[in-house]
């Protein structure tokens, strides 16, 4: 027999303002327009069902005497059989009913998707600014390369020979290979993007070598918001699965925060 006060999560004591309340609560959380996977279905019915039985007093009443009518007169539960095996036994008396009705879990999951929508709204249109951002025509600051007694100490604390610092305090990776293109004193263009600020890839003077391969959100890190659009169009897609959108939305929250911290990283 369901237990129609445990769905409902009220005691078998609550009244009829509380049974209302808690009937409303989760009837909101639960209805097809909110949800539509097929647990949530399920659960609604369950809920509606207990609320129909409950909110009738003479249908609670019918219900709670088919309830107390399993255990004795004296009020006590019947005693189990026997049997032989100790461990059967500990079982036995340790057993405990399944509690029906929405764990505390589910319920958490369902309060957090009312902001699924929102978060993936947000992450459509994060990556949107980035890709006009990104397309807009690039803003370009001439800087000189300093001297090597100059060079300011890597995140490494050591000189690195392969680190490009100008007089700005920008410093950036260089291949060994590369380190000709850009003698001391000799003007490198520092390209950004438009409205961020964005690094976007450094050149050598007369355009005889350009570094691309920076930790720029534009360059080796492209993969994280290429990767929030994709999390935050399914976000926007799938309606069906209350584990698996919640599970969407922790991902587009990680994401996002990746992403403002590649961002800070990556304004000159």
């Amino acid at each position: 027999m369901k237990d129609y006060y445990q769905i409902l999560r009220i005691s078998r004591q609550a009244g009829s303002p509380e049974i209302k309340r808690a009937y409303r609560q989760l009837a909101v959380l639960f209805h097809p327009d909110k949800n539509s996977s097929n647990e949530a279905l399920r659960l609604f019915q369950e809920i509606n069902e207990a609320h129909e039985v409950l909110s009738d007093p003479l249908k609670r009443a019918t219900y709670d005497a088919m309830i107390t009518g399993a255990f004795s007169s004296a009020g006590e539960a019947p005693s189990q059989p026997w049997h032989r095996d100790p461990a059967y036994r500990r079982k036995q008396q340790g057993y405990q009913a399944p509690k029906q009705g929405p764990s505390e879990t589910l319920l958490m999951m369902l309060h957090m998707l009312r902001f699924l929508r929102t978060a993936s709204w947000v992450g459509v249109i994060w990556c949107g600014v980035l890709v006009i951002d990104y397309w807009l025509p690039y803003r370009v600051s001439k800087e000189h390369v300093l001297p090597e007694g100059n060079k300011v100490r890597s995140w490494q604390f050591r000189h690195q020979p392969d680190v490009l610092v100008t007089e700005k305090g920008h410093h950036f990776p260089i291949p060994y290979g590369a380190v000709d293109f850009f003698p001391v004193g000799s003007e490198v263009e520092v390209v950004s993007s438009k409205m961020l600020n964005l690094l976007v890839r450094v050149e050598a003077q007369d355009d005889r070598y350009a570094i691309e391969s920076l930790a720029s959100i534009y360059q080796n890190l492209m993969i994280v918001p290429i990767i929030l659009f994709l999390v935050s169009l399914a976000g926007l897609v799938v309606r069906q699965g209350i584990e698996f959108r919640f599970n969407i939305l922790v991902a587009i929250c990680i994401l996002f925060g990746f992403n403002l911290i590649f961002l800070l990283f990556s304004i000159l």
